[in-house]
Parts: structure tokens; sequence; C-alpha cells
């Protein structure tokens, strides 16, 4: 299981926690490389928000792009929680 439960401490937007929840549920399933496209298939938002959720998550390091930005087709990486801020 990927979730960490801290994420709730956090106090994140609904958007960006929802964005890690969503990222830890394809993982879970199996998936071994999430996408922001991937995520957008399962997004209920507009891809503007997903996008902000994104920025939030990666400003505040729970997520990270292994080439240090982040295109749609670019895996996310889960950081650990001490590295969250």
């Amino acid at each position: 299981m990927h979730m960490d439960r801290a994420i709730f401490d956090l106090r994140a937007s609904v958007e960006a926690t929802s964005l890690y929840i969503l990222i830890c549920a394809l993982l879970d399933q199996g998936e071994e490389r999430v996408t922001l496209n991937r995520a957008f298939q399962q997004w209920n938002g507009t891809r503007e928000e997903l996008m902000q959720a994104a920025d939030e998550l990666s400003r505040r390091g729970v997520v990270s792009f292994p080439r240090g930005s982040w295109g749609d087709d670019d895996p996310v990486r889960l950081e650990s929680r001490e590295s969250w801020r």
C-alpha cells in the first residue's frame, strides 16, 4: 500500500490530496509507471486543475519527476514523508 495517511496532516488543497490518493491507487493496482496523462484518464476535474494539483504536490515535496520537470508522459515518483513540506 502506497498511501501515507500523513497526507491529511499536510493540509494541502483538496485537489492536491485527491491527486495524491489517485496516484497511490494506480500504483496499488499494479501500475508500475504513473504519468499525469494516466492520472488524467481517471481525474474528475479539468486538466488545469490536475496540473495545479501536480504543481502543489511537487512544491511540497510529495512527488517528484525524475527528469526534474513534469511533462504529461513523465513518470511521477512518490517521495517519503520526510521530504514533505
